[in-house]
């Protein structure tokens, strides 16, 4: 039997960090008693989840406070349980079988969008290397634990790439995009053109129908 809690827990943590932020402001309003703020659709208070999964959420976490769990659809496969959280300093993104399996316990990466001058130096001078003076368009740095990753798109010319460099410098990768989807809409945009501009045969009995 294959649990795949990943592909489902995406459309969940969404809801999850919501609805966290939601409990924290009731709380704040001396309203966090339970059944005050009921958890949204997909997701379950920690308290109402079996013991063995909540068993193996504080074994795993050493007890962190956890306020809710995504759940599973039924319909989709056996039955598991998610959250985000907080062991230390980092946030590690967990699934839990009903049963109290183990499924997943992964290092959740911080993701923000920056300025290129943020960039460190040792960035920087990698970009400089590798970018040939390619125009920068975005940069995205992506922290997990200490370790930190800037993924910088640039474009060069009709060409566009990713370059992705470890804070220290270091080359991880350099991609072109493609961009395969873009150029093919404007293909699309003008077939769907051509065929509205070719006249349309009258339907049959179209007039004088009663």
């Amino acid at each position: 039997m294959k649990l795949r809690p990943v592909a489902t827990s995406l459309l969940l943590f969404g809801s999850l960090v919501t609805a966290a932020v939601a409990l924290r402001a009731a709380d704040e309003k001396g309203k966090g008693k339970d059944g005050d703020v009921p958890p949204p659709p997909g997701t379950i208070k920690f308290t109402t989840a079996p013991a063995a999964v909540q068993k193996t959420f504080k074994d795993e976490t050493k007890a962190g406070k956890i306020d809710l769990l995504g759940k599973s659809d039924p319909k989709a496969g056996p039955q598991f349980y998610m959250a985000i959280v907080g062991i230390g300093t980092n946030d590690y993104r967990m699934a839990v079988a009903e049963d109290g399996t183990l499924l997943e316990k992964v290092l959740n990466p911080a993701t923000g969008e920056i300025k290129i001058e943020e960039c460190p130096a040792p960035v920087m001078k990698t970009l400089k290397e590798e970018g040939k003076g390619a125009k920068v368009e975005a940069v995205t740095r992506v922290t997990a634990g200490k370790r930190a990753d800037y993924l910088i798109n640039v474009a060069a010319g009709e060409n566009k790439y990713q370059i992705v460099i470890t804070e220290d410098g270091t080359l991880m990768s350099k991609v072109m995009n493609e961009g395969e989807e873009e150029e093919e809409q404007p293909a699309k945009k003008e077939e769907a053109v051509k065929k509205t501009d070719k006249p349309r045969a009258p339907e049959k009995n179209a007039t004088n129908k009663k």
